[in-house]
């Protein structure tokens, strides 16, 4: 203890509504789980625009200019990442406990990314074709898609976090 004493025990009283205002404000298990599934999206986000735009850079653009093309990969980029997101949201826990189940799915869920009816496909589709005709479309039907699926399985796994506790 410190000569002033009292000071001492004024402060440890002040900081205990404090305190208590800190842990109130915790997330709860759904909150920690929207949080990992953002952070994760994220920083894929990051790493795929990086290589976007470096791979834009470095190529040849005939007929087509940078910034179109860019910007045309970025939104496919984006509409693959949200769609392996939104897959890897709904093979991991707490949807599915196991790993060994959780592995099997996630490997038939990858099947999805190449289906006909994912937004990856139309988005890395599009590209193609556009590569063909040397054109750039821009996927916004596909990121779209990916945006409501990536929504609707995040808000479907934070609510089965918030379930289970």
């Amino acid at each position: 203890m410190d000569p002033h004493g009292r000071r001492v025990a004024l402060r440890r009283r002040a900081a205990r509504p404090a305190r208590r205002g800190l842990a109130r404000r915790r997330p709860g298990p759904a909150g920690s789980h929207l949080a990992g599934i953002l952070t994760a999206t994220a920083a894929v986000l990051l790493v795929a625009a990086v290589t976007v735009l470096g791979v834009t850079a470095v190529s040849d653009h005939r007929g087509e200019a940078p910034l179109a093309a860019g910007g045309g990969g970025l939104l496919a980029a984006t509409a693959c990442v949200l769609t392996g997101a939104a897959i890897g949201t709904l093979t991991s826990r707490p949807l599915i406990a196991s790993r060994g189940r959780s592995l099997a799915a996630l490997l038939l869920g990858a099947l999805a990314l190449v289906t006909t009816g994912s937004p990856a496909h139309a988005a890395v589709a599009s590209l193609v074709t556009g590569d063909r005709t040397s054109t750039v479309p821009l996927p916004w039907p596909a990121l779209a898609g990916a945006v409501v699926l990536a929504a609707a399985s995040a808000a479907f796994a934070s609510r089965a976090t918030a379930r289970r506790g």
